[in-house]
């Protein structure tokens, strides 16, 4: 029924998306008014959630289309002008949904967070003195204004949904609630936190704002994905001779600013005892612009920037306090014992390392200080330049609280190459010939986020509109992170703007070339020097993140595989490695630290490949439902290359037989159906039939419940066949020769890369304890499960390295 009250009017309108200025200015254009009511209704489907178990494939697609549509629905409506509303009212609105968010975070233990990524955003490139003023009034809804800056001040409280909400004015007296998305310090922030971040009272310039309409009825807001969009002016910069606020000079709640050198550190050192470290950086820096002599604010801020990572800026402020001739003696050793820290955290060992050996001899007392850092510098070279980790070491640290790890980078024998065979494009290549299980690759993530990183548990839904995924956990975040971390350390940018964004970025330079860090001068944190492209960041990460799960207690599959606990990084050399379905490197992770082994003999100059997509997914997945599959369209790997050839009605029956074996009872049953199965993979190699590995699991397993242990362990065999390896020794009664007992049971297999390649560890790893176990077992022949566990720690050190002592932390109970 057609609204009857006026009241009833403006909801409809509401909830259509549809402003009194839109409908004024169709008004005598029928065409223009049927568009707008066309694109008010693809509007009305609202909020895309993200999609249970229940919705399927099916849902996901929907709520990718219908997110399409309403963003290409907004691109062909025309701009509408900026209307004022009364800023009081604003301001009671706001402050009821700031203070309503803030009670629901306090009743919920966990928040669930839904996002967008892949629409159009805008970055602005032209320096702040180059754009020209505008007001609330002179901009236009669904406009980017190019050429210009708003000018305006905070002037409520923030408050951090997904992005950070708050109202701003401009000189006029106008108000409009502004969405700050990307922004450093937000991930996980407490209240406290925002409002020191974003004090009441703050004046801005956007550069380049961009006034949209709210997505589902609502007032016009100014959306900034780019940090970098947004200038902080002090009360006595330039841009503000002669501006006069309609509202009066103060804001209200506005703090008072400190106004000496010792009111200035006092607030740094607030903020930075509870943890706020770019809060505290930015009140050092404000402080130094007033006192730019001052000695402690600098070595302050530097300990707030070795907090952020931040180690150029850090050495910077380290450096240029040690510069002074008059610095006071007690402070030396403060900036002594930092500067090396940041060299470190730089990776410059020989550096680092001279300068904590200098200080523990010239200053004594910090000799018990200095000592572990000196070993950790010995430790941190042995790893970058050989290769020798202590993985029992890293994997005991990896188990604990934290998110993070301290380990070197770590480039074995490969090298990045450009390959004329993928159309001028780049891949990973062997130097020499690289033998099963050798260490190729540790590297350390970009960015990382996890819910280690959030004090309150939060979780992320993320419709990606460049991938066409529905993805759920941390990834969200990461492109927070890039812009905290250039922020920062300006050339870090350099890393990501030579990967892959997708095609409608320019494409990569066929090198990958990134400078050792250096020291930078960060004199204001949050005032970048390197415009941060929040859209091309995004493509980077949606082409190149990883999904990761740190390696633990040894399982086949993790105990707990809920969604919302993905963690998602970026690893920048990594990202070079090619995809193949049948590779011949796997990777695993230990937190933030990627590891890259070698799974089968690579011969120099041949192409070394990773696997992007689940492990075990069949043609069919693989081909037509995954991300994968809308990231690379057509693999033409080996693996994808046979399964097209054997036809798709092949690959369907495959995948029926499966699902019959899962649900088989009997012996007879499975070993019927595994007999049909194998005819679906006529001449694949044997390491490429994934199925029939399944399928002889679940024939062991029955045949372990019925106690047919002949037939578990020769099926078993099979099992460690399917997965690349070749059993040496098949007996399985008898007396074991003491010729044979030293020698392993098992070798790799003369393979040029497996489908299996990323489960060789786990589920290789768990055939060969399941046969040692049966012949410990109800077999008692100690003679036998001993050479099979010798078996199980060989194969086990070549995935994951470690030898026998990395095993027994991950299977205590093997060796007990």
């Amino acid at each position: 029924m057609f609204p009857q009250r006026p009241e009833d009017l403006e909801k409809m309108m509401r909830e259509l998306g549809i402003t009194t200025e839109d409908v004024i200015k169709t008004a005598g254009n029928p065409a223009a008014l049927k568009q707008l009511l066309s694109s008010a209704t693809l509007r009305m489907v609202g909020p895309v959630r993200g999609s249970g178990p229940s919705d399927g494939l099916s849902g996901i697609v929907n709520a990718l289309e219908q997110a399409k549509a309403r963003f290409q629905a907004e691109k062909t409506m025309l701009p509408i002008p900026f209307v004022a509303k009364p800023r009081t009212q604003l301001l009671v609105s706001f402050e009821f949904n700031r203070r309503q968010v803030l009670r629901q975070e306090n009743e919920h233990a966990a928040q669930m967070k839904q996002t967008i990524i892949g629409t159009e955003i805008h970055v602005s490139k032209i320096p702040l003195e180059q754009l020209e003023r505008v007001s609330l009034q002179q901009m236009d809804v669904r406009k980017t204004h190019k050429g210009k800056y708003l000018l305006c001040r905070i002037i409520t409280f923030p408050v951090r949904m997904f992005s950070v909400h708050v109202l701003v004015e401009d000189v006029n007296g106008d108000a409009c609630l502004m969405e700050l998305y990307n922004y450093p310090g937000t991930i996980g922030a407490s209240p406290q936190l925002i409002e020191a971040l974003f004090p009441v009272g703050s004046i801005l310039a956007i550069r380049e704002p961009t006034l949209k309409s709210a997505a589902h009825g609502g007032d016009p807001l100014l959306r900034v994905d780019c940090p970098s969009n947004v200038v902080w002016l002090e009360h006595d910069d330039k841009k503000l001779l002669g501006v006069k606020w309609d509202t009066g000079d103060q804001v209200h709640h506005s703090p008072r600013l400190p106004s000496t050198e010792e009111e200035w550190k006092k607030q740094g050192n607030s903020h930075y005892q509870n943890g706020w470290n770019i809060p505290a950086a930015v009140s050092y820096s404000r402080g130094l612009q007033r006192f730019p002599a001052s000695s402690v604010l600098k070595l302050n801020r530097a300990m707030a920037y070795l907090q952020l990572k931040y180690y150029g800026a850090a050495l910077a402020d380290c450096e240029a306090v040690l510069e002074n001739k008059d610095l006071s003696e007690s402070l030396k050793p403060k900036a002594l014992y930092r500067a090396a820290q940041a060299l470190y955290g730089m990776g410059r060992w020989d550096e680092a390392e001279r300068n904590f050996t200098d200080m523990a001899k010239k200053y004594p007392a910090e000799a018990p200080a200095c000592k572990p850092w000196i070993q950790k510098c010995t430790d941190r070279r042995s790893e970058a330049s050989q290769g020798k980790y202590d993985w029992v070491a890293a994997y005991k640290v990896a188990q604990g609280e934290g998110s993070r790890m301290d380990l070197a980078n770590f480039t074995g024998p490969i090298q990045i190459a450009a390959l004329p065979s993928r159309g001028g494009g780049r891949g990973i290549v062997a130097k020499r010939d690289i033998k099963f299980g050798e260490l190729l690759v540790v590297s350390k993530a970009f960015v990382f986020c996890s819910k280690d990183d959030f004090a309150k548990p939060e979780t992320f839904s993320i419709l990606n509109l460049i991938t066409n995924c529905m993805d759920v956990g941390y990834g969200a975040i990461n492109p927070t992170q890039a812009a905290e971390r250039i922020a920062g350390d300006p050339q870090a940018a350099n890393a990501l703007n030579q990967l892959y964004a997708g095609p409608t970025y320019e494409p990569p330079p066929s090198e990958y070339s990134v400078a050792p860090p250096g020291k930078v001068n960060v004199s204001r944190l949050l005032r970048f020097d390197e415009d941060v492209h929040i859209g091309r960041i995004q493509g980077v990460l949606s082409f190149n993140s990883f999904t990761v799960q740190s390696l633990g207690p040894g399982e086949s599959m993790p105990k707990d595989t809920s969604r919302h606990l993905d963690t998602s990084a970026l690893f920048p050399l990594p990202s070079l490695f090619n995809h193949s379905c049948s590779p011949n490197a796997h990777w695993y992770c230990l937190k933030d630290i990627m590891i890259v082994r070698a799974t089968c003999d690579i011969p120099a100059g041949n192409e070394v490949f990773l696997s992007y997509g689940g492990a075990g997914d069949s043609y069919l997945s693989r081909a037509k439902e995954s991300c994968l599959a809308r990231l690379l369209g057509s693999c033409n790997c080996f693996l994808c290359t046979r399964d097209r050839q054997a036809g798709e009605s092949v690959c369907k029956q495959r995948e029926k037989i499966a699902s019959k074996i899962s649900s088989c009872t009997t012996i007879l049953a499975v070993r019927s159906h595994i007999k049909k199965l194998d005819e679906t993979f006529k001449g694949y190699p044997t390491a490429d039939r994934y199925a029939m590995f399944t399928a002889n699991m679940k024939l062991a397993n029955i045949s372990q419940s019925s106690s047919n242990l002949d037939e578990v362990l020769r099926t078993l065999f099979k099992c460690l066949e399917y997965l690349g390896l070749k059993v040496t020794d098949t007996s399985f009664r008898g007396a074991l020769p003491l010729s044979s007992r030293d020698s392993l049971p098992v070798k790799l297999a003369t393979i040029g890369g497996s489908r299996t390649g990323p489960l060789l560890g786990p589920l290789g790893v768990d055939a060969c304890i399941a046969i040692r176990n049966t012949f410990g077992g109800a077999l008692n022949d100690k003679a036998r499960a001993a050479k099979w566990l010798k078996g199980t720690v060989w194969l086990h050190d070549k995935c994951y390295g470690g030898g026998k002592e990395l095993f027994s932390e991950r299977y205590p109970d093997i060796l007990d």
